[in-house]
């Protein structure tokens, strides 16, 4: 089930983070038609299983004044509104109390922040403390997203933001082989904790549309690095997403068996190098899917279909 639709409107962001899974920066261009995405907000009224609507980038804020309006035509849909940012814009704690009420008004349920030692050599801290402060003024409920790579000290940034953090939730991740980190990190740098064996999808709730209209079935950092895409926003409705989601095989599988499924045939049929440990099941998701993988395991979902047919035939 698809409860959470997601909009990247935009890869543009005010920071050029070393970690960045999009690798988004001040100079980027690539935004969404926000007509279509408001086209797609009215088409989830009819789709009862969509609970949430999520703007995220890029950096959505720097289009406040459409996320204002996206935000209330997602309210008006009947959806709970998520939004994320790295507070480039609240400079003081009224800047902060104007735009978060506002966007309140309009229908905004949760905001999440992305500070961690890269972002913070773009963002000022006090922006972030600001944010926070506001959030909880307006009793707007907030999550500090913090990640990591291997033997990363945090400390300081649960510090940094002092007081302000009472109120938040904190996670902290670590940071995928994607994007820029896979430039700027060697593999030694991420930390594979997670056996393979004990992978499951983690994501499967959630479709999202990135900035470049194509549409994924999950919110992955590693989503990019895979070839999952069902297809364009700009040439689907989402009726027509929806049901492409769920007669796709391939996800099916993944969404519902242990990994083991693909790990095994990748490693046996096709030769593939799969190591024993991941980041995250995403990582493992984005090694057994990306540079055009995909096609190579279709006879093996269309073997386990027919087995499973022939089981209930009987």
């Amino acid at each position: 089930m698809y409860d959470t639709l997601a909009f990247a409107l935009t890869k543009r962001c005010t920071a050029a983070c070393e970690i960045c899974c999009f690798s988004s920066c001040p100079t980027d261009k690539e935004t969404l038609n926000l007509d279509r995405v408001k086209q797609y907000i009215e088409e989830s009224k009819d789709i009862e299983e969509v609970k949430t609507i999520a703007f995220t980038g890029g950096e959505p804020f720097l289009l406040y004044d459409d996320l204002l309006e996206l935000v209330s035509k997602a309210r008006n849909a009947g959806k709970r509104v998520n939004a994320i940012t790295n507070a480039f814009w609240a400079n003081t704690e009224s800047v902060a109390l104007e735009k978060l009420g506002a966007l309140k008004s309009q229908g905004l349920n949760f905001l999440s922040l992305s500070f961690d030692s890269y972002h913070e050599k773009y963002v000022d801290v006090n922006n972030v403390r600001n944010v926070l402060r506001a959030a909880t003024d307006l009793n707007i409920p907030t999550a500090i997203s913090i990640v990591k790579v291997k033997n990363e000290n945090i400390g300081h940034i649960v510090d940094r933001l002092g007081d302000a953090i009472y109120t938040s939730d904190i996670k902290v991740a670590p940071c995928l082989p994607s994007g820029r980190a896979a430039v700027n990190f060697s593999i030694d740098d991420f930390d594979r904790t997670i056996n393979v064996d004990t992978c499951k999808c983690e994501y499967g709730g959630n479709l999202v549309v990135l900035y470049d209209g194509k549409v994924y079935p999950c919110c992955s950092q590693a989503v990019v690095d895979m070839d999952l895409s069902v297809g364009n926003f700009n040439e689907l409705n989402l009726h027509e997403v929806m049901k492409l989601l769920k007669n796709n095989a391939l996800l099916y599988f993944l969404r519902n068996a242990n990994f083991s499924f693909y790990v095994d045939y990748a490693r046996e049929k096709l030769k593939m190098d799969v190591p024993n440990k991941v980041v995250s099941p995403c990582e493992l998701c984005s090694i057994l899917f990306k540079d055009n993988k995909v096609d190579l395991y279709y006879e093996h979902v269309e073997g386990m279909i027919r087995e499973l047919k022939e089981t209930v035939a009987k």
